[in-house]
């Protein structure tokens, strides 16, 4: 039986291998049709369905061009390959697809490179540099940022090497907080740009601005923001510069505390947002209204803007899927068009090998299906080996927070039986005439715990009182939530309440707050009634984290599993029950 499933598995590969190796693509036609014409013929076709945002039909265009490359060709059909390779990698970056993007870069790269003179080199490694910092990679985009400007000094581009030294300025100033750098960049850019573009006029002025607020310098840089977002409106650049202007306007506003103009400017940042469909400004802004309201004590306000935050994100992440559907099937297209290029010249050697290679092909293709059902199988076991350990541990944190809550539920009836019997001890004592004794007691008392060290009882009183709070209440989900929060709400002072954790719970406060927002998400995770529309990081925040990522590192610290898995293996168990 097991054999017969072994035969059945390799047909069907090889029948899939059949189907996807015929037929004809949409552009099929498009192919034959320009096939024949000179390079650059198909290149100003090309350039036209970009322009009229066919991007498919563009890019098998560009396509045809790179794949003529030969290294023994003149110099200008091989610029013409390279670029091609830049104007597709253009196309995908501008769709959001960075990763096919960059490897068009990098293709490109290689064949500028093999001219004598790489005149688009400086460009595609510019590229580069900015998809290693959309992935947060700074230090390999700075690399590539030096690499384009120093071939954009080589081989002299004004153009070019003033928009790379813009791009070192931003990233050491805003981010690596290297500011003797920043200002050598800002000098060197200043030296390099088109007193006439008013796109560089504005980049000048906001770079500058960028420094000075690093330095502390923040009143200057503000009149020159608001300088910069009037010129914007009166030039008509784009709108994003505009934008670009108010939020550096707000957040020095915000660093200097001044809230009415926080306000203003993010108000101001966010219609313009809106009008024009910035979204990722909208989004950003939003939310910084969202915690501006929320620091102000406006909690209403505060909600309906972290609302707006979390639909629009919702939305983007939609929009995203979506584009990722179009995008792999208009990849899978365009890879097998290529293939139809690269095929178109290399069929005539190959009709002369056919018949010798015809064994050796299936003999490899049988080795390849072999290899992959055993690697399937192999891989099947261990994700049903890990998936048990993955149940296992959802059960443990599960029957843990259950037990937890038991117990914290004996603990309150407990305490509360206590309280009942002090107020009896207390009458009594009042009946028999010891209150005066009882009140010197206890201001005597409290006078030692102002001034030495808590008693065991005292700490105890602490400890219990803590625990009110974090049991009780949910105080702790404040992402502001700190130990003097914690210290006002139990009527003690910071140093003791550290105290009282540090030597009774033998941890940090963090370590000691950080499980009762772990156990809490756990149970929104699997509260569809209350929580079901939420997102993981909008969970996150709503238990107190500021990072996404610092939520999951600490939930699989506490639970051994991502939130993702957790929340999956309970709905599964919802369902079965």
């Amino acid at each position: 039986m097991k054999k017969y499933k072994i035969f059945i598995i390799i047909c069907a590969l090889l029948t899939t291998c059949a189907a996807f190796g015929s037929g004809d693509t949409k552009y099929t036609k498009l192919v034959k049709k320009v096939s024949v014409k000179p390079t650059a013929n198909i290149m100003n076709i090309a350039d036209r369905y970009a322009a009229k945002g066919k991007d498919g039909e563009a890019l098998v265009l560009y396509a045809i061009v790179y794949n003529r490359f030969d290294p023994n060709a003149a110099d200008k059909e091989k610029d013409m390959c390279a670029l091609a390779r830049k104007k597709a990698g253009t196309l995908y970056y501008d769709k959001g697809n960075y990763i096919n993007a960059l490897d068009e870069f990098i293709n490109g790269v290689k064949i500028s490179e093999a001219c004598s003179k790489p005149t688009y080199a400086a460009s595609l490694y510019n590229y580069i540099g900015n998809i290693y910092c959309i992935f947060l990679d700074y230090e390999k985009g700075i690399r590539y940022y030096l690499k384009a400007y120093d071939l954009s000094k080589k081989y002299p581009d004004r153009k070019m090497q003033h928009s790379v030294l813009v791009n070192l300025t931003g990233m050491y100033s805003y981010y690596i907080k290297d500011i003797p750098k920043a200002k050598k960049y800002y000098q060197l850019s200043e030296s390099t740009r088109d007193k006439n573009n008013k796109t560089d006029t504005f980049m000048s002025f906001y770079t500058l601005s960028l420094i000075q607020i690093s330095e502390g310098d923040i009143k200057p840089a503000i009149s020159r923001l608001k300088w910069l977002a009037g010129y914007a409106a009166k030039e008509k650049l784009e709108p994003r510069f505009r934008c670009f202007a108010y939020q550096e306007i707000y957040s020095a506003y915000q660093q200097l505390g001044v809230k009415d103009s926080t306000l203003k400017y993010m108000h101001l940042c966010d219609r313009t947002a809106q009008k024009y469909n910035l979204q990722h400004t909208f989004v950003t802004t939003t939310k910084s209204l969202s915690d501006f309201f929320q620091e102000k004590g406006d909690i209403a306000m505060s909600n309906l803007y972290k609302s707006r935050y979390l639909d629009i994100m919702d939305s983007i992440y939609d929009m995203r899927k979506f584009d990722m559907v179009k995008n792999s099937l208009l990849n899978y297209e365009i890879y097998k068009t290529t293939k139809e290029i690269e095929d178109l010249r290399t069929s005539q050697h190959e009709r002369m090998q056919t018949i010798r290679m015809q064994w050796v092909i299936m003999c490899a293709v049988a080795v390849v299906a072999l290899t992959t059902i055993l690697f399937l199988f192999i891989v099947w076991k261990q994700k049903k080996r890990i998936h048990k350990g993955y149940i296992n541990l959802y059960k443990i944190n599960h029957d843990f927070i259950e037990t937890q809550e038991l117990l914290t539920s004996r603990l309150r009836k407990c305490r509360t039986e206590i309280s009942e019997k002090n107020d009896i001890i207390d009458s009594l004592r009042q009946e028999l005439g010891n209150a005066k004794d009882t009140e010197e007691s206890t201001a005597e008392e409290g006078m030692k715990y102002q001034t030495s060290n808590l008693t065991d009882g005292q700490m105890q009183t602490i400890a219990d009182a803590i625990g009110n709070v974090m049991e009780n209440t949910t105080e702790f989900c404040d992402c502001n939530f700190s130990l003097s929060r914690l210290a006002d709400l139990v009527g003690s002072n910071r140093s003791y309440v550290s105290q009282v954790i540090n030597d009774l719970f033998q941890k940090t406060f963090n370590d000691y707050v950080t499980p009762y927002r772990i156990h809490l998400a756990c149970k929104r995770l699997t509260d569809r009634v209350n929580y079901g529309n939420f997102t993981m990081k909008a969970i996150a925040e709503s238990v107190g984290f500021k990072s996404y990522t610092a939520f999951v590192n600490a939930f699989k610290k506490i639970t051994g599993i991502t939130p993702s898995i957790y929340q999956k293996i309970a709905l599964d168990n919802n369902s079965k029950e």
